[in-house]
């Protein structure tokens, strides 16, 4: 029996994890005809279980409380299981499909199996759709993107899933005990930074501060040297894009408390109806899929990326929605992104494992005037690239996870206090694909959510279309289908705005 332990950042989206939000990443594919179960589970077991032993093993906690959990094969591990055959009810149509992928969306993985499950659902208005769900212990969205994408053929022009087994580097005794102090000494400097931002009532909001002696105490333990020196030695073979090098990104980790301090005193606007209390609950609504290039064009009128455009349309969809709703009052929402922080074209490490950083972006929702909105969010975009944050929090979600997982949940909670939710934007392929026979009419993904965050927003590019999906949670968001139109009329707007401007 193979086992493998949890790196740090692998285990901190598992400890987040909890029944009012999961941690779990999902994608929806639509096909254009039924497909063969069978086959489809052939593919599953070829491309995604024999290629990554992850897909076929389970968590185990550790008997040490100082060691990570680990990873094992799962002896009865059943493949059917984990590919479900559903049959959607009637009338079997996109509201029915909503209201399958929304129940769904509200179970947690079963940790006595592997974590993850794909549910082939057949009757969609008489063709295929895939529901995949993978926790995010497993990996991030990039990679799980790459991988899902690998069970579809053609996909000629997107880089091939290239697996490579990790390489553990050879350490004498005498370096292992050096690397593993110097690395303690880092993440002392990391967990007293989370600390003190959150202790000191100068430093932080009011209503973070009730939650700062419990926090205080909670991170009072010494990290266990084994755990920091993963942590500590794998930051060096990180391979970043659109940051500064990674020789000073680490050392922005390892020695900056004030960066650590600068993310998590980063400026918090307030609530409004989007924020509240998590039942668990949630509702997952989607758009057909619309032309990118518009978007793409409109884009350099503004000199803005595609990023930038997506995250101006959704800034103002959120603003239409408190429109609606009488329930603008506050200048800025505060939503979090990830960023990765690996290259597209890097091969696959056969265990796959996370390497992003989170980021918080302030969408100014205030504004009226959307290319004002557009060009403040560009701004925010730009100094992100140019700054050490992806490094930074891709360093303390890490770190988080040397504390208890009551603790780790606490301080994703503080820190999450006033995030509206979590914004993905992951490019996929740029061709047709089919799967099992079937073309792919359309997917989309989106990530986990922690503490008590409520929306979640994915944008997801394949075959020149953009997809947009939303989730959120009933108890504070019940109709999150009231976003779909008005990120379209947003979309139209700017483009609108685009060629008045070059007219």
């Amino acid at each position: 029996m193979s086992e493998r332990r949890l790196t740090l950042a692998d285990a901190c989206w598992l400890y987040s994890d909890f029944e009012g939000n999961h941690q779990t990443v999902s994608a929806l594919l639509w096909l254009d005809r039924e497909i063969d179960p069978a086959e489809f589970r052939q593919i599953v077991k070829e491309r995604l279980v024999d290629q990554y032993p992850v897909f076929s093993q389970r968590i185990r906690n550790s008997r040490n409380p100082l060691l990570m959990p680990h990873w094992e094969d799962a002896p009865d591990f059943d493949l059917d299981y984990h590919v479900d055959v559903v049959q959607l009810p009637e009338p079997g149509d996109r509201a029915a499909l909503e209201a399958l992928v929304s129940e769904h969306r509200s179970e947690m993985l079963d940790r006595a199996h592997p974590l993850w499950r794909f549910h082939l659902i057949q009757g969609y208005d008489g063709r295929s759709a895939i529901h995949a769900r993978i926790q995010h212990a497993i990996a991030d969205g990039w990679a799980l993107v790459r991988v899902v994408m690998s069970l579809a053929d053609e996909a000629v022009d997107v880089p091939p899933v290239e697996i490579v087994e990790r390489e553990e580097p050879a350490r004498k005794r005498d370096t292992a005990m050096e690397a593993a102090g110097a690395a303690v000494e880092a993440g002392k400097r990391a967990v007293g930074a989370v600390v003190g931002a959150l202790a000191n009532p100068t430093a932080i909001p009011a209503q973070l501060a009730s939650g700062a002696d419990a926090l205080t105490e909670a991170v009072s333990i010494v990290p266990d040297p084994q755990r920091f020196l993963e942590f500590g030695s794998a930051l060096p073979g990180l391979v970043v894009e659109q940051v500064k090098p990674v020789s000073d990104a680490v050392g922005a980790v390892t020695g900056g408390a004030g960066d650590a301090i600068d993310y998590l005193n980063s400026p918090k606007p307030g609530k409004t109806i989007l924020h509240g209390t998590v039942s668990g609950k949630k509702k997952v609504a989607w758009n057909d899929p619309i032309p990118l290039e518009p978007i793409k064009e409109a884009g350099r009128a503004f000199d803005a990326t595609i990023n930038d455009m997506l995250l101006g349309a959704t800034t103002n969809a959120l603003r239409e929605y408190l429109l609606e709703k009488n329930a603008l009052d506050v200048e800025y929402l505060l939503v979090a992104v990830p960023i990765s922080l690996r290259k597209a074209t890097d091969p696959l490490p056969r265990d796959l494992g996370n390497r992003f950083g989170l980021v918080n972006v302030l969408l100014p929702v205030g504004i009226e005037d959307q290319v004002e909105q557009l060009q403040l969010i560009k701004e925010q975009i730009d100094e992100i690239k140019d700054s050490q944050l992806p490094i930074v929090s891709f360093g303390l979600v890490s770190v988080a996870a040397v504390t208890t997982p009551d603790a780790e949940r606490l301080i994703h909670k503080i820190t999450q206090e006033q995030s509206t939710g979590v914004v993905t934007n992951v490019p996929g392929p740029r061709n047709a694909l089919t799967l099992a026979g079937a073309n792919v009419e359309g997917a989309w993904g989106m990530g986990g959510v922690g503490g008590n965050m409520n929306i979640c927003v994915g944008l997801f590019s394949m075959n020149g279309q953009l997809n947009f999906a939303v989730a959120s949670d009933v108890a504070i968001t019940p109709d999150p289908e009231r976003l779909l139109g008005h990120f379209q009329s947003s979309v139209d707007s700017l483009i609108e705005r685009a060629a008045a401007s070059a007219g």
